[in-house]
């Protein structure tokens, strides 16, 4: 019991990793290092429309939740709108491109930190959901599984095959800004190509309180459960 009781209260966080520079700024991470690793990676991708937000905030509150029971977690910054001197889509693009070297990171680092570069799984909040989506449906990194917190994939749920990994939603019924319909046409498409998927439906808007109970438990708890099904 002691021994439980300390790793859910001990973890250890590196700050401000350089994990790839680019011709305008140096790209950062948060490493969460648990007490007890249980193996599992999970690389937390922040919101902000492309144009603003930073690691440490909610997907900070993810890492320090997920590391507390095992998971080595890596909390990414990546380029905005501003970075690139782009619209939305080129920001959206530079974001991708930012994950997957996060990941080629994570896949070289994660044993330190006392992770399996086999067992990587990827989500984002709102656009980092988008690029966390994007990065493993539409450009294939081999991840274990997808955590979506109230994102979308903007026409691109056609790019979700056969052999894809599992997928993680959680939405709202009346979010304004990603809609209630992108999310089921990602679930549809999922099912159909027989990929494994979990839908959270909420009855708010754009976003929620990751301590929100829905069905007997948090949002956070709904999220540990999916990857420990996921990524044995």
């Amino acid at each position: 019991m002691i021994a439980i009781l300390a790793s859910l209260m001990f973890q250890h966080v590196d700050n401000d990793i350089v994990y790839a520079t680019t011709d305008s700024k140096k790209l950062t991470l948060d490493a969460y290092r648990p007490a007890q690793p249980n193996g599992r990676v999970f690389i937390a991708i922040h919101g902000g429309e492309y144009v603003k937000g930073s690691k440490g905030g909610e997907t900070g509150e993810l890492c320090r939740f997920l590391s507390k029971r095992g998971f080595v977690c890596f909390d990414i910054n990546y380029r905005l709108q501003q970075d690139v001197k782009g619209d939305i889509s080129k920001a959206l693009s530079a974001g991708v491109t930012d994950a997957i070297e996060a990941f080629r990171w994570a896949e070289t680092n994660a044993e330190k930190y006392g992770g399996d570069k086999y067992k990587i799984s990827i989500g984002g909040i709102s656009s980092g959901a988008v690029i966390a989506m994007t990065a493993a449906y539409s450009k294939g990194i081999k991840v274990r599984s997808v955590v979506d917190l109230w994102g979308g994939l903007f026409g691109e749920q056609t790019d979700i095959k056969k052999g894809a990994p599992p997928l993680f939603i959680v939405h709202g019924l009346n979010d304004k800004i990603i809609s209630i319909s992108m999310a089921r046409a990602i679930e549809n498409k999922a099912i159909n190509m027989g990929v494994p998927v979990r839908f959270l439906l909420h009855q708010g808007g754009h976003g929620i309180d990751l301590n929100k109970t829905i069905n007997h438990y948090t949002i956070l708890e709904h999220i540990d459960s999916f990857l420990r099904e996921t990524v044995k």
